[in-house]
């Protein structure tokens, strides 16, 4: 962003780390104060420009001194009219990640229903059931806006979606894909049964490879924990198990690719449907 555009904006300083909106800036690096707040913190210029081009709240937007002195390069949304600057030392205490990125802001938690994600009459949705790993999530939910999915639903044992290293990792999914998250597996089912969506899950035991199943139609995908996979229960609720071949060398495959593969394998079958 030109330094130009940066002067046309109201600058505040802070120099003190006790300061009320970096208190609140720290908070958000746990899961219980974001939900306290309804906020969470996005990082760095491509995530921040991001968030600017979605229209999602943003509430404050906090720049090192040095990436203001650099006239907020690589920001080419920022709408915004003031900013608050900290010098480098106290912004460091403020991100998640180890490598200084110079610029944050704060936004409110986009808030999608049922309708939002059952909203097409042949939806095809993603669920994350019990997924661990942020980077999993995240890519599993830029994979899902990249295949056109109409949303997804993250229940309850699953790493929060507005976790700073699922919001990088998703990379601008998050403030464009419905989703609906800390759902039980039995409301999400319930919810799912209610719209006349047939149920899909991914199980490396499954006899039905997934190129074999039928994907069309309203659908879910159901990926499971990392670790665990899926419970005798959940498998039973369902209403058909595939899997994906694998080479005999390979013990497993990481949850966020297999649910690339099988997602764009029902875009192929829809299309051609």
């Amino acid at each position: 962003m030109p330094w130009a555009i940066a002067l046309h904006m109201k600058i505040h300083p802070i120099t003190s780390a006790s300061n009320g909106l970096l208190k609140t800036i720290r908070g958000l690096h746990q899961r219980a104060f974001r939900r306290k707040k309804g906020l969470f913190l996005i990082e760095g210029p491509r995530a921040v420009d991001e968030v600017f081009r979605s229209g999602v709240g943003v509430v404050e937007v906090v720049v090192s001194e040095s990436f203001l002195e650099e006239g907020l390069p690589e920001v080419g949304h920022l709408d915004f009219p003031s900013i608050s600057v900290v010098d480098d030392q106290l912004f460091k205490g403020l991100v998640t990640t180890s490598t200084p990125c110079g610029i944050l802001a704060l936004a409110k938690m986009p808030s999608f229903g049922p309708a939002d994600i059952f909203a097409c009459p042949s939806p095809l949705i993603l669920v994350a059931h019990a997924i661990q790993d942020p980077g999993n999530l995240g890519t599993m939910m830029r994979t899902a806006l990249a295949a056109s999915a109409d949303g997804m639903i993250a229940t309850s044992g699953t790493v929060d979606p507005f976790n700073p290293k699922v919001v990088r990792s998703a990379m601008g999914a998050l403030f464009s894909l419905p989703f609906l998250w800390d759902i039980s597996w039995s409301e999400t089912l319930k919810l799912l049964k209610e719209h006349g969506v047939r149920v899909v899950a991914c199980d490396p035991e499954a006899s039905l490879k997934y190129f074999d199943a039928d994907l069309t139609g309203p659908l879910c995908l159901v990926f499971g924990n990392e670790g665990q996979g899926f419970s005798e229960d959940l498998l039973q609720d369902v209403d058909q198990v595939v899997s994906i071949p694998m080479s005999a060398k390979s013990e497993s495959l990481n949850v966020a690719v297999s649910a690339g593969i099988v997602l764009f394998a029902a875009v192929e079958q829809r299309q051609k449907g």
